[in-house]
């Protein structure tokens, strides 16, 4: 039986990877240090969500903001 438990808590864990990405993995991803990812956060430049001190990314709103960023340059 704690097999069953151990492979529904590895599916959970793998779900929500693909739905929350880190911070590390967002700054290599667009490109900039990790402390300019930090700072943007801090700032509020970049959506996350904030548990204590935690930035918790969702990978649906980064897309977002990154396509919608691209078009509001485009636009200016």
């Amino acid at each position: 039986m704690a097999q069953k438990g151990t492979n529904r808590n590895r599916r959970s864990t793998q779900r929500n990877r693909a739905t929350y990405g880190s911070v590390d993995e967002l700054a290599k991803e667009i490109g900039i240090s990790r402390q300019a990812a930090y700072t943007a956060l801090h700032r509020g430049i970049i959506p996350s969500i904030r548990i204590g001190k935690r930035f918790v990314l969702p990978r649906a709103a980064i897309a977002e903001w990154l396509r919608t960023a691209g078009q509001q340059a485009l636009m200016q």
